[in-house]
């Protein structure tokens, strides 16, 4: 299988999973003309997916994008410290959609899936000490929304209502489970 993706997050969820896979990072220009966020979300995916797949018929690829949404604005990954403490301060006592769209495709088997997950993350007040002690962490770089949740981000989190692994960058039970509507076994992933 080929990764679409250079997500650490991402590469360490499929390979808890048992998924062999090499990475190929795909060059697109991010953007999405689609209105609605979902649609947005998973235009961005299938985009990753077909700059990777026009080259790679033979082969199944998986590609993802997640983001932060906030009052129906995204928050994607900041330019810099003071867009992250901004989109902090935002999120600060508030609950917030975090969406994670998937594209999995082979020409050559004509398979091709894609879905939607969205989950809710309820965070904490943050007072300004606590914001600025995360980013002196500097693991909002790179992050969505700002934050990791698998890491020191986990703090910030009074409730989650969805799915954790989508959350962190990957809906894997999710993926399984289409997979096996359309006939793979457990037993076969790390052959994809």
């Amino acid at each position: 299988m080929i990764l679409a993706s250079n997500s650490q997050r991402r590469q360490e969820i499929l390979k808890d999973a048992g998924f062999n896979f090499k990475i190929i990072k795909p060059d697109i220009d991010e953007r999405s003309n689609k209105e609605i966020i979902t649609e947005k979300i998973l235009d961005i995916a299938i985009k990753k997916l077909e700059h990777i797949a026009k080259d790679n018929s033979n082969d199944f690829i998986l590609a993802a994008d997640t983001v932060v949404e906030l009052d129906g604005k995204i928050l994607g990954k900041p330019k810099n410290r003071e867009e992250a403490y901004n989109f902090l301060k935002a999120l600060s006592g508030r609950t917030h959609r975090v969406i994670t769209a998937y594209a999995f495709k082979n020409i050559s088997k004509n398979i091709f899936i894609k879905d939607v997950v969205i989950s809710e993350v309820e965070f904490w007040k943050l007072d300004t000490e606590t914001i600025n002690w995360y980013l002196d962490t500097g693991e909002f770089i790179d992050k969505a929304g700002a934050y990791g949740i698998q890491g020191y981000g986990r703090i910030f989190v009074k409730e989650i209502k969805g799915d954790y692994y989508s959350i962190m960058g990957f809906p894997i039970s999710n993926f399984l489970e289409n997979l096996r509507k359309i006939g793979f076994k457990m037993s076969q992933i790390d052959k994809i």
